[in-house]
């Protein structure tokens, strides 16, 4: 099998999302073979504590250029600021790599609309943005690479991610369009679905999961960020389209493709059973109904 090395060495990769998580892993391993690495995130800080890993990591730190630009990619003046600094260094990207998402899983009557609007910006905007900046450079230049990040929740409807599957569903159909159109210039394109990954964002969604998505979870086995993030080499090296990190988001795929909405009475059935547990579907609030509708909640002495 080829080294993954062997085909990024010298290439200039450029990472959204790269300060933790996936993003910051696949940031390492690029290092580690021998590319050089712009890394993308919101928070200063966490940008310079990402940059002393991926150093740490790189084949030769000295020779290698390895930097951080805060930006949020949901805002194209940001997005569009950062990329044309980069342009006017002489530092086009070679691969771009779209990992800065966001989720926040919820009962969707009560998940407020600012939530599908900051996740539709972030996951699928923040997505588009960057292609947008990117794209023209590498078809000017009839090459390069340009990956994006979709989830298994992407390819199944997954119970409590209404804002966060609609995203995800969003950057799938872009990226398959994508592809086609960039295929003409010798752009390559490639969309990764990971599986429940060890990530602080795994860490905060599960504080506020709904019971019916842990029960959906079940004991499905999380996967290391860093063994995501060299799977995903692995698929871009050998020029794939479809990347599949791990045997879960396989077996899902497989199943999603396979039993088509019969996949709907296996899933149904897992919150159906984890509902009747706890005495039924989540209630609509009075507090919910006045909000949306003007509807005064009713008292015991209301006439």
């Amino acid at each position: 099998m080829q080294e993954v090395g062997m085909d990024f060495a010298g290439k200039r990769a450029l990472v959204t999302g790269g300060s933790s998580g996936i993003g910051k892993a696949t940031a390492r391993a690029l290092a580690a073979a021998g590319a050089h690495v712009c890394i993308i995130a919101r928070t200063p800080g966490k940008i310079d504590e990402a940059l002393e890993e991926i150093r740490s990591s790189a084949a030769d730190p000295s020779g290698q250029t390895l930097i951080g630009k805060p930006a949020d990619v949901s805002d194209y003046a940001q997005a569009q600021a950062v990329v044309r600094e980069l342009v006017r260094e002489g530092w086009e990207p070679d691969l771009l790599f779209n990992f800065a998402g966001i989720a926040h899983p919820g009962y969707f009557h009560e998940l407020p609309l600012e939530v599908f609007r900051r996740t539709m910006e972030t996951n699928f905007f923040g997505t588009l943005h960057m292609c947008k900046l990117v794209a023209p450079l590498m078809m000017r230049r009839r090459q390069g690479h340009i990956v994006n990040t979709s989830s298994v929740a992407g390819f199944i409807g997954v119970f409590g991610y209404t804002a966060y599957g609609a995203s995800k569903f969003a950057v799938r159909g872009f990226t398959d369009v994508l592809r086609s159109e960039l295929k003409p210039y010798g752009v390559r394109v490639s969309i990764l679905f990971p599986p429940d990954t060890d990530t602080p964002q795994l860490w905060e969604e599960n504080k506020i999961k709904p019971a019916e998505t842990r029960a959906l979870a079940g004991n499905v086995k999380v996967m290391r960020p860093e063994e995501v993030a060299r799977q995903l080499l692995r698929g871009v090296a050998r020029g794939q389209y479809i990347i599949l990190p791990g045997l879960e988001s396989k077996l899902v795929y497989m199943a999603a493709g396979l039993l088509g909405a019969k996949l709907h009475w296996f899933l149904d059935a897992i919150v159906r059973k984890t509902q009747q547990e706890r005495g039924g579907p989540p209630p609509v609030r009075d507090e919910l109904l006045a909000e949306l509708y003007g509807l005064r909640e009713q008292s015991d002495g209301d006439g």
